[in-house]
């Protein structure tokens, strides 16, 4: 059998035959049971759901009539447990649960840099809704699945416009709007759209409309990331904010011969990797190193949980916007397209989880951008040829020290530690 519950309740026999479960309270039961096909609900949330704040004398006995019926009516293999009852159905005999799955891959293909596969289970997952969700219960029931709804709609449009799309999205975006007024998420979308489209009037209304809105609902301005993005529609041009060096919040102790060494190599080599064991400081070292250069993007690696991702985070470093001029292509040909004619330091931190990946775009980059510098922190070489090495060591006796009291001052600001660590370190 098939179960459909995002919307009116729907019942279909094997063959597709349509079938009648009976009146309300049978089916809020049936839909409160397909919630969590094939597990256990407890007795108290279905009584809950049938009767609200006003369950009858009985309420027990009351619920076991109700599912003696609905067993009998439908066939159905609802099963009685110690802690309440179960529907023996497979999750994907019901769409709320299809909808969630395909919902959660749609979402991790749209992250790994896969935006038509994100668009076509995204696209199926809210085929499944007929209305609005779990129609036969109270509309508190379904507020859950509406936000995931949302999300799901929201990171399709984002899809569709990393693959190029535009007009087609407006009219489902201005019905998303309808319902969902206060979303400026759905406002840029629509902003992005129009834009895509060759429509840039329209898209600058938009931005008028969403300021009114907010202003007379919330006594608020637009996001900053929304006034940015119309400040660009203004200027005829995409969005392009990359990540700069991240500011410290602590002084930085020692390494100076290090710091020489890298301006040293970088004005040599277009690839410089400061290598060393985990907590050695390649990191901040680099920081310190670009933080006086002219154009630096920064690309922290750490998060990515797979090689495949490295190119869309190095465009999100970028700050290239997806979708926003028409169709896209491989993510590295975007990548040169906007290194292209730079002087830059891209800066490749946690490089050594995905350091094949990692090697091969530096190099496809390095030799296709002459502007280009990269400079890595690993623990191990990226292997490409013209790599040069610098290894991190651990600080020297004195500014460990010094780094010691430093922090320890943070936390202990009336300690005396100077004289002990002096002792420690025989300094």
């Amino acid at each position: 059998m098939r179960f459909g519950i995002l919307g009116p309740l729907d019942v279909r026999a094997p063959d597709g035959t349509p079938l009648d479960p009976g009146g309300p309270r049978p089916r809020a039961l049936l839909t409160l049971l397909l919630l969590e096909a094939g597990r256990t609900v407890p007795a108290e949330r279905l009584i809950d759901g049938l009767y609200g704040d006003e369950p009858p004398a009985g309420a027990t006995n009351a619920l076991q009539s109700q599912v003696s019926r609905l067993r009998k009516r439908l066939s159905l293999d609802i099963e009685a447990t110690p802690a309440g009852y179960r529907l023996a159905v497979g999750p994907d005999d019901v769409d709320v649960h299809r909808f969630e799955r395909l919902a959660a891959e749609g979402e991790r293909a749209f992250t790994t840099g896969d935006p038509s596969r994100a668009s076509a289970l995204l696209g199926e997952a809210l085929g499944l809704w007929r209305g609005p969700a779990l129609a036969d219960l109270p509309a508190a029931f379904g507020s859950r699945l509406d936000e995931i709804r949302l999300t799901a709609a929201q990171t399709r449009i984002e899809a569709e416009l990393a693959l190029g799309s535009g007009g087609g999205l407006v009219p489902g975006l201005r019905e998303l709007i309808a319902a969902h007024p206060l979303s400026e998420r759905l406002y840029g979308q629509l902003m992005r759209a129009l834009h895509a489209d060759g429509r840039p009037a329209e898209a600058l209304a938009v931005y008028a409309e969403v300021r009114r809105v907010l202003a007379d609902e919330l006594g608020a301005d637009p996001s900053a990331e929304l006034s940015a993005l119309h400040l660009e529609l203004l200027r005829g041009r995409e969005p392009a904010r990359g990540r700069g060096v991240p500011a410290q919040l602590t002084r930085f102790v020692g390494r100076a011969d290090e710091l020489s060494r890298i301006d040293a190599l970088l004005a040599g080599a277009r690839l410089v990797t400061l290598t060393g064991p985990g907590g050695a400081g390649k990191t901040r070292l680099a920081a310190e190193a670009a933080r006086d250069r002219t154009d630096v993007c920064w690309a922290e690696l750490a998060p990515l949980a797979g090689g495949e991702q490295v190119p869309y985070a190095l465009l999100a470093a970028l700050g290239v916007r997806e979708g926003f001029r028409g169709p896209q292509g491989d993510p590295v040909e975007r990548l040169i397209d906007a290194l292209e004619g730079r002087e830059v330091l891209l800066v490749l931190d946690n490089c050594e989880h995905l350091v094949d990946e990692a090697a091969r775009t530096a190099g496809v980059l390095l030799g296709a951008c002459p502007g280009l510098r990269i400079l890595a922190t690993s623990r191990e070489a990226l292997g490409i040829t013209g790599e040069a090495l610098c290894p991190v060591p651990p600080l020297a006796a004195g500014p460990a020290a010094r780094l010691f009291m430093d922090r320890a001052a943070a936390v202990r600001p009336d300690a005396d530690l100077h004289a002990r660590v002096e002792a420690v370190h025989g300094i």
